[in-house]
C-alpha cells in the first residue's frame, strides 16, 4: 500500500505540470499575447485639434459608391477622430458625404490595433482595414500583390463583427475569405478594441482581447496602408448594408451615423 501511495505522490508533479501547460495553451488561444513580443512603433491618439497631415491623407476624394468622400466628413476633437456620414440637398439632389483616410506610411507584419465605436444606419458601413498599393497585381500571387485585410467591418442594426480578406482584385478574379462573429455590440456606439496580428505565416484577429479568427492559407508579404472609412451604397446597387434612408442621414450637425476612434496603434514584432 505504501508503494502505491508513493507512486501517486511521485506522479503528482507531472500531473500538475500537464494541467498548467494545458491552461497556458488555452489562455494563449483566447487572449492577445502580452506586448513583450512587440514594440510600439507608430500611433495616433488624436489629441490635437485636426487630422495630423504628417500621418494621414484623405483617400479617394470624390464619388465613392453612392456617397462622396469629403474631407469635411472628418474631424478631430476631445481626443477622438470622427468620420460622419451626413446628407445635404443641393439643387433638389440629395448628396451623401462620407470619409476615408489612410496612413502615409506603409507597414509590414506586427500588431495593429484600434479602439473605436460605430453607429451605422441603413445603407452605411464602417471599417478599420489594411490594403497594399498593388492589391490584385499580379493576379494569382496575393503574397506579392498584397491583400485587403479587414480587421473590423460593421453593418447597421447588426452587433456582429465582420473580418474578411480579399485578394486578386475586385473583378472576375476576386477571391475572399472571412467570418462574422456573434453579436458583440459592435454597432452600439460603445468602444471596443479590434486587433490584428500579422506575421509571414498567419493572420490572427481579436475583439476585446478574445481571438475570433485565424487564417494561414495566403498571407501578404508586402507592406500595406492602414485605412479608416465609412461608406454608403444603396441596396439597389448591391449593398450589403441595406437601402439608404429616404432623405438621407441628416445634416452634419445632426447626423448620428458615425465612426469614432480613440486611437490607432502599430506594434512591430521583436
Amino acid at each position: 500500500m505504501k508503494s502505491v501511495v508513493r507512486y501517486y505522490w511521485c506522479l503528482l508533479p507531472v500531473l500538475l505540470l500537464i494541467a498548467c501547460k494545458k491552461k497556458t495553451q488555452e489562455a494563449y488561444l483566447t487572449t492577445v499575447p502580452e506586448n513583450r513580443g512587440y514594440q510600439l512603433q507608430w500611433s495616433d491618439d488624436f489629441s490635437g485639434s485636426g487630422l495630423d497631415a504628417a500621418k494621414w491623407y484623405h483617400r479617394y476624394p470624390g464619388v465613392r459608391h453612392d456617397g462622396f468622400n469629403d474631407s469635411n466628413a472628418i474631424s478631430v476633437s476631445n481626443g477622438n477622430l470622427f468620420i460622419k456620414v451626413y446628407s445635404d440637398t443641393i439643387g433638389g439632389i440629395v448628396k451623401h458625404h462620407t470619409g476615408m483616410i489612410a496612413t502615409k506610411k506603409e507597414f509590414l507584419y506586427g500588431k495593429f490595433e484600434v479602439k473605436a465605436a460605430f453607429v451605422n444606419q441603413s445603407g452605411s458601413w464602417s471599417a478599420f482595414w489594411l490594403q497594399s498599393a498593388t492589391m490584385g497585381n499580379p493576379v494569382g500571387n496575393p503574397q506579392q500583390a498584397g491583400m485587403e485585410i479587414d480587421v473590423v467591418e460593421t453593418l447597421p442594426n447588426d452587433g456582429r463583427v465582420y473580418q474578411n480578406l480579399h485578394w486578386d482584385g475586385y473583378t472576375s478574379d476576386h477571391k475572399t475569405a472571412g467570418i462574422k462573429t456573434a453579436d458583440l455590440g459592435a454597432n452600439s456606439g460603445s468602444y471596443h478594441v479590434y486587433t490584428l496580428e500579422w506575421s509571414p505565416e498567419f493572420y490572427k484577429f481579436y475583439v476585446d482581447g478574445q481571438q475570433t479568427w485565424a487564417y494561414s492559407t495566403y498571407i501578404s508579404q508586402r507592406s500595406e496602408f492602414i485605412i479608416l472609412s465609412s461608406e454608403v451604397r444603396n441596396a439597389a446597387a448591391g449593398s450589403w448594408a441595406g437601402p439608404i434612408p429616404q432623405g438621407g442621414y441628416g445634416s452634419k450637425e445632426h447626423s448620428h451615423t458615425m465612426m469614432k476612434v480613440d486611437y490607432v496603434k502599430y506594434y512591430k514584432a521583436l
